[in-house]
């Protein structure tokens, strides 16, 4: 009878989930809002609703929530999409997450809690909900707006910070019995692991990909794909680490394959299934009553939480140069929290370092900042006029002071020989060495596990050992070579460049950096090797079987190391050359109109920087039209005529090749950009324009782009063709209009054509 209760209780979850997930949508709230209901009402807690009582069997069901809720997660974070968003964006969010971190320890204090309990309450408020903060944004009219956009680019990045976070506390309470570790050698064991991880799985998974995508079967690869999954978070798990982590990393690795769009669309089923087990299962845990007996924590809580956040993530946003305007309105949209406050409060809980009574104060708190910021962002102009009429003149003269030095230090950071010549040499650097951390640290876990297992039943441990470890340190041979050549060169390139500047012999400086080098090199070494799973006499034979093996493979070495540096590269080169092919899927659906699209970069001093789109007339001066505005990371698609132009925006222009020339030079010299944006949202569809009373009204006066979204490129009539037309343009019945946009949006373009009725603005007209 247990697999048929098991049954009931799935059963009972997924409809439960389901109602309260539809009636949450009709009242504008968060889905998880209604599973977090759901499972609180059905929950052994709440009689006599208690319809689950097994709460164990659909936590261990819950667990498989969690690893396809990070995967999806990953899928959405991939490496490019990350270069994208710029560097500012990235330290902006570690910096507010850090300021958070200070905050609500300082809080911690105050209250009398303990280091460690404070560590988990600072981890809860470090993450927003990015669903919640996208919806606001869209509700607001801010998706074109910078500040939106910052506030995306930002929620986004704090799952990272999120990952990290469970990571560490994870491994903190695992090693809680032996004394925990310091924070910065949790985070560089972190690091070891995700490198270690994330190279071994780049040479593997994009093979194994290519493979199921040429036998041409999705439920091979799906089937697969899952297994692959659950055996990279099981990695995690027993390398001290969480399921999180593991499932998070392999989507953020998929992300980057060319077979990402077939894995996501395979995997969404289940991962809509099994993350709402997920949040069904949290409420579960939840007793009313805590909640009502902890409702002062739950208010002044809130409070904190949304005044912290909003001041950390504005004064981040400040930091690396965003107007303080723009700073402030992205950190109000921040303020909601998410799935990960759940996640973390869960470890917390279960790791007893939390009082029970938290799984109720997270999600009472996180209700109420999901229900607060809406309300608050409405009001944001207003408040934000107020804050800086009380803010002192002297913090504006400071930091525009501030701003002119970061715009300055910028350019003359670009400036420096010495930098561009050896960034890409000292990255590779930290990579390899992270790589070779990683493989030392927890080659010891692998070798108790071979050990355990049939294959070295036979073997004498002491035999198993010295061949483990001599062929670890075969594999440590590679990166250690390329990371001394790599200083080498460094050197080198310092040492030429100091000569010109000094009198000192370049000779000699090379030879001391060379120097500091080797020292540094051998610390490191000393500090990662385990000494203790061989004697001293094995460590010696170890040493002169590696140092025969460099002598006389020396060369041999360099070839293997290098065609492993070109397998990595090559993945990142697949992606790039299928993003940057001139075949863009809408773009095919043009046909004979001869347009092309080409994407460009606008630098920090091009002369449409700060302006919109309608003060460029981009499309009556040059004939084409800016389809899209890449924005760390996000695009936006079919942008408004008073969307503004910045500084590192990639541009997308549609028109023929010389009406996009005269748009580059006349929009102030653009950059060619390297590859495409991801433009898979956005479609190109030919729509005969109905009889009804829209006919001779012009563009401008349809309000088209405002009603519904879409852009219209093109208009064919009776053989003639008007390529990105102009506002003035008259629309009759039976004319082929060329539209661009989400399919959303052109679904709803062609269902407003057939009940048009006349813009406000224009009745009468």
């Amino acid at each position: 009878m247990d697999g048929i209760s098991f049954i009931q209780d799935l059963a009972i979850v997924l409809l439960g989930a389901g109602i309260a997930g539809v009636l949450c949508k009709r009242i504008g709230l968060s889905v998880i809002v209604g599973y977090l209901v759901a499972g609180i009402i059905i929950g052994p807690h709440t009689p006599p609703f208690s319809y689950v009582r097994d709460i164990e069997r659909i936590q261990t069901l819950s667990q498989l929530g969690l690893v396809f809720l990070m995967f999806g997660i990953g899928l959405g974070l991939s490496l490019t999409r990350l270069q994208k968003m710029g560097l500012s964006t990235l330290v902006a969010t570690g910096l507010g997450a850090f300021l958070v971190l200070n905050l609500t320890q300082l809080l911690g204090k105050v209250a009398g809690w303990e280091a460690e309990k404070s560590l988990f309450v600072a981890a809860m408020f470090m993450v927003s909900s990015s669903a919640v903060i996208a919806k606001i944004i869209k509700e607001l009219n801010l998706l074109h707006e910078r500040s939106g956009q910052l506030a995306l680019g930002v929620t986004v990045l704090e799952d990272i910070v999120a990952v990290v976070m469970l990571a560490v506390l994870g491994a903190q309470v695992a090693s809680a019995e032996a004394g925990s570790p310091a924070i910065g050698t949790l985070l560089v064991g972190l690091l070891a692991f995700v490198v270690l991880l994330g190279i071994t799985c780049l040479l593997i998974i994009p093979r194994l990909l290519q493979r199921l995508d040429g036998k041409a079967d999705p439920e091979l690869q799906t089937i697969i794909v899952a297994g692959v999954l659950f055996f990279v978070a099981l990695t995690a798990v027993k390398s001290g680490y969480s399921l999180a982590l593991g499932a998070f990393l392999l989507g953020a690795i998929v992300a980057e394959m060319p077979q990402r769009g077939g894995v996501e669309k395979s995997f969404a089923g289940m991962r809509d299934i099994f993350s709402s087990v997920f949040f069904v299962s949290i409420g579960m845990m939840i007793e009313v009553k805590l909640m009502l007996g902890v409702w002062f924590w739950i208010l002044a809580l809130t409070v904190f939480t949304m005044a912290a956040r909003a001041l950390s993530t504005g004064l981040a946003l400040m930091v690396v140069g965003t107007p303080p305007r723009e700073a402030r309105r992205a950190g109000l949209a921040l303020m909601p929290l998410g799935e990960f406050t759940f996640v973390i409060a869960g470890l917390g809980v279960g790791a007893q370092v939390l009082p029970p009574e938290f799984y109720s104060v997270a999600v009472g708190v996180s209700i109420l900042t999901v229900l607060l910021t809406p309300l608050i962002n409405r009001w944001a102009e207003p408040l934000l006029v107020k804050i800086e009429r009380a803010e002192p003149r002297l913090f504006h003269r400071a930091l525009a002071i501030y701003h002119n030095w970061l715009a300055q230090l910028a350019c003359a950071h670009a400036g420096r020989v010495w930098w561009q010549l050896s960034k890409k040499r000292l990255a590779q650097v930290a990579l390899e060495m992270l790589f070779i951390t990683g493989l030392l640290i927890f080659s010891e876990r692998l070798l108790g596990a071979f050990l355990q297992s049939p294959l070295a039943v036979t073997w004498r441990p002491e035999t198993a050992g010295l061949l483990f470890w001599a062929a670890i340190g075969i594999m440590v041979l590679f990166p250690l070579i390329a990371i001394w050549r790599n200083l080498a060169a460094t050197a080198m390139i310092f040492a030429e460049l100091a000569t010109k500047r000094s009198r000192v012999p370049g000779p000699l400086v090379e030879n001391c950096l060379k120097g500091l080098n080797a020292v540094g090199l051998g610390y490191w070494l000393a500090y990662i090797l385990p000494y203790e799973s061989l004697p001293r006499w094995a460590w010696i034979v170890i040493a002169v079987v590696l140092v025969l093996i460099f002598c006389i493979f020396y060369r041999r070495l360099i070839k293997l190391h290098s065609r492993w540096q070109s397998d990595l590269r090559d993945v990142f080169a697949e992606v790039k050359h299928l993003e940057a092919s001139p075949a863009t899927p809408w773009l095919e659906k043009t046909g004979s109109w001869g347009l092309s699209v080409q994407e460009f970069l606008v630098p920090a001093r091009a002369a449409c920087v700060g302006r919109s789109i309608a003060d460029l007339r981009v499309r009556s001066e040059f004939g084409c039209t800016i389809v899209e505005i890449d924005r760390q990371g996000y695009a936006i698609i079919a942008p408004e005529s008073t969307q503004a132009i910045y500084p590192g925006d990639r541009l997308l222009l549609l028109g023929r090749p010389e009406q996009i020339a005269a748009a580059r030079t006349g929009l102030g010299q653009l950059q060619e950009a390297e590859g495409f944006s991801n433009f898979d949202q956005a479609r190109l569809e030919r729509i005969v324009v109905p009889p009804g009373p829209h006919q001779g009204g012009s563009l401008a006066d349809l309000q088209i782009r405002r009603q519904t979204g879409v852009l219209v490129v093109g208009i064919e009539r009776s053989g003639e063709r008007i390529e990105n037309p102009e506002g003035g343009q008259i629309i009759d019945e039976g004319d082929e209009l060329l539209v661009l946009g989400t399919p959303e949006q052109v679904r709803h373009f062609k269902r407003w054509f057939t009940d048009f009725q006349w813009p406000q603005a224009t009745q009468g007209g």
